[in-house]
C-alpha cells in the first residue's frame, strides 16, 4: 500500500471574504521554516497598499477590484482568518467540491494536498488565513517574482515531504515556476493535461475547462487515496477517470517530459 499522495495546486484568484478566525498568526501554519520570508512578504505588501498606483501595477487589477485588494493586503495582522480549503474559491475548487466528500476522502485531502501562495509559500487545507491578493509572479521584493524568492526555499519543504511518495502535479506554469522538481526525490511525479480534436483532427490543449477538469480529478485522487498512492496503480487509476465533458486518458498520448510522466486526456 503507497503512502498518502501528495497533490500540488495553486490557490485561487478569487478568495471568500471575512472569517471566524483570529488574526494571522505565521507560527501556527503549516511549513514554519518560511515564516521569515513570509513576514518578508507581508510586510512589504501592507506597505504596499498604501500606494494605489503600485498595488495597481503589481496585481494587475483596478476599480472596486483594486480597491478590495489595497485594503485586504492592509489589513493582513488583524483581519479574521479561515482555513485554506475555506478562503480560497473558484472553478477548480468548486469542481473539487471538498464540503460533500466523505470523511476519508477530506482526511486524504487534508494531509496530502499542499497549495502554492504568493504570500505564504505553501500552505495546507487547514492552515488559518485572511483575504489577500499576490500572484506568485508579482514582483515584489528587489524586482524579483514571489516564484524566485519561493523557488529555494519551497524546494527544501517539499524535499521531506514527498519521500517514497506519489506527486499529482497540477499546478500551472506560474506555480510550477516556484519550485525545483528536480531538488525534490519522490517515488513518481504526474503531470496533467487535457486535449481535444481541432477541426483539421489536430490535438489543442484545452484551457477555459482546465481548471473544472483538474477539480473534477483531484476529487477522484482523494476518493481512490489507495490507487493514487503507488506509482503502478496511480496509472491504472488516471485510466478509469472519465469527466462527464467526455475526457479520458490517452496512453498512446502520454509520454514522460521532463522527469514526469504527463497524463494526457483526451475529449472522446
Amino acid at each position: 500500500m503507497g503512502r498518502t499522495p501528495l497533490i500540488l495546486l495553486p490557490p485561487s484568484e478569487g478568495k471568500a471574504s471575512g472569517g471566524e478566525g483570529h488574526p494571522l498568526n505565521f507560527d501556527a501554519l503549516s511549513f514554519g521554516a518560511l515564516n521569515p520570508t513570509r513576514a518578508r512578504i507581508a510586510k512589504s505588501l501592507g506597505q504596499l497598499s498604501q500606494r494605489p498606483r503600485s498595488s495597481k501595477k503589481l496585481l494587475g487589477v483596478k476599480g472596486a477590484a483594486l480597491e478590495k485588494a489595497m485594503a485586504d493586503n492592509a489589513g493582513l495582522g488583524e483581519a479574521p482568518t479561515l482555513p485554506a480549503i475555506e478562503r480560497y474559491t473558484g472553478v477548480m475548487y468548486d469542481a473539487i467540491g471538498y464540503p460533500s466528500l466523505g470523511s476519508d476522502a477530506r482526511g486524504v485531502f487534508d494531509r496530502g494536498v499542499i497549495i502554492m501562495s504568493g504570500l505564504f509559500g505553501v500552505v495546507r487545507p487547514s492552515d488559518l488565513i485572511p483575504a489577500y491578493k499576490l500572484k506568485m509572479g508579482a514582483r515584489l521584493l528587489r524586482g524579483k517574482t514571489c516564484a524566485a524568492i519561493w523557488k529555494p526555499l519551497i524546494s527544501k519543504s517539499l524535499t521531506g515531504e514527498a519521500e517514497n511518495r506519489v506527486i499529482w502535479d497540477l499546478l500551472p506554469n506560474e506555480h510550477s515556476a516556484a519550485w525545483d522538481p528536480s531538488k525534490v526525490l519522490c517515488d513518481a511525479r504526474f503531470t496533467v493535461k487535457f486535449v481535444e480534436r481541432g477541426p483539421e483532427r489536430q490535438l489543442k490543449t484545452v484551457t477555459h475547462l482546465s481548471k473544472l477538469l483538474k477539480g473534477a480529478l483531484v476529487r477522484h485522487i482523494v476518493s481512490n487515496s489507495t490507487e493514487a498512492g503507488t506509482a503502478d496503480s496511480a496509472l491504472r487509476l488516471a485510466a478509469g477517470f472519465t469527466h462527464p465533458e467526455g475526457y479520458e486518458l490517452d496512453p498512446d498520448l502520454t509520454t514522460e517530459v521532463d522527469q514526469a510522466t504527463e497524463l494526457v486526456f483526451l475529449k472522446k
